[in-house]
């Protein structure tokens, strides 16, 4: 059953920990566990925290551009500015089933939609701030859109955007509209390789490195002991049907009906780029599978992110060496359980403190002054 008090209990950890923002993600079918709609969900949590942000995963393929303008304009007024968008572009084909729609758009003509979806929405916030007579009027390939939108400035000005692809596509987007990056890096070389790409593509549009931060996904398992921790990750390691068939879409064969300690065999990959779903998240298990040589139980347990186990100083050490070694300019945190949580926060974090990793204090009310994002007005 659903309760809203214990996410609120996590949001309430979370911002103990102070940490930038909560993020949910959403799915557009049914799947196994509950999958509440974000934006209601982190309306109701702004009116119970004070400082984090609120972050929510919302269709550029299945939603209009001005209602997502009036949305998150709205939590943005709600939570006095603490408002973010991942501007997701739906990787599952069967979504479009539930929306009338006879087939799922193409990878790429996807993230065609998607930047001029963000381009509306971003010229709709952006004439809350104007004293403009003159109105929208956007006349493009996906859209007709005479505007503006009825909302008063807000706190920040525009909400901060999120992105998530990892293909050459989702790169292109990413580092021409997001100013956060959430991306599956298990390997710091691999998101050595990720981090400069994308400051590479930002430059050639004229942004600079400080005008996103790419944050990889992290498990964080820590416990008091190192071998305890390492027991928690391997018993989570053993695959789930929630997995596998993930993983069946990802990588194009059945990693059940595999031999589950051997390396899985090459000739049964598909070539790279052949998913219509989540390309860059395929891609990066077919290049970690090839380099590596990895089992069926190795992926199936792995994930596409990093899991880490250990005690509290191994972690900070991790998250260290990631930050300072340009992997990443922080973490997305996937917390494991509630007590892990709190172990993370109690300490993990002064840790980080002590090396002047971590900020001791809220400095600022805003989701945009937490990443020290440019303010629009």
């Amino acid at each position: 059953m659903f309760d809203i008090r214990q996410l609120e209990e996590r949001a309430q950890l979370a911002e103990r920990g102070l940490m930038d923002a909560l993020f949910m993600a959403d799915f557009y079918i049914y799947r196994a566990g509950f999958s509440m709609e974000p934006l209601t969900v982190l309306s109701a949590l702004a009116t119970m925290t004070r400082h984090i942000g609120l972050i929510a995963s919302v269709s550029t393929t299945y939603n209009e551009p001005y209602d997502l303008a009036r949305l998150f304009a709205s939590l943005n007024h709600i939570s006095n500015g603490r408002a973010g968008w991942n501007m997701v572009t739906t990787a599952v084909d069967k979504v479009s089933q539930n929306y009338s729609k006879k087939e799922h758009l193409e990878h790429d003509t996807r993230y065609a939609r998607a930047h001029e979806v963000v381009q509306i929405v971003t010229r709709l916030w952006a004439g809350t701030h104007s004293n403009r007579i003159d109105m929208l009027d956007h006349q493009g390939d996906w859209f007709t859109v005479k505007g503006d939108i009825n909302m008063p400035p807000s706190p920040q000005g525009q909400p901060v955007r999120m992105q998530a692809g990892s293909s050459q596509a989702g790169r292109d987007f990413g580092a021409r509209w997001a100013e956060i990056i959430f991306t599956a890096q298990p390997i710091l070389a691999v998101a050595q390789d990720f981090y400069s790409d994308i400051h590479q593509r930002m430059a050639t549009l004229g942004r600079a490195p400080h005008e996103t931060n790419i944050l990889p996904g992290l498990m964080p398992i820590v416990c008091h002991t190192r071998s305890e921790a390492e027991d928690i990750l391997a018993a989570r390691a053993g695959p789930d049907e929630g997995n596998a068939s993930r993983m069946r879409q990802m990588v194009g064969i059945d990693l059940t009906t595999l031999p589950q300690d051997e390396p899985i065999p090459l000739e049964l990959l598909p070539p790279k780029g052949s998913t219509n779903g989540m390309r860059g998240r395929s891609d990066l298990y077919l290049d970690l599978i090839r380099k590596h040589r990895l089992t069926p139980r190795q992926v199936l347990g792995q994930g596409a992110h990093l899991a880490y186990a250990g005690t509290p100083m191994d972690m900070a050490d991790l998250i260290s060496e990631w930050f300072t070694g340009k992997g990443c300019d922080g973490f997305t945190l996937m917390w494991p359980s509630l007590e892990a949580n709190i172990l993370f926060v109690d300490e993990v974090i002064p840790i980080l403190q002590k090396r002047g990793l971590y900020r001791t204090a809220y400095t600022g009310a805003t989701l945009r002054e937490h990443f020290n994002l440019k303010a629009f007005t």
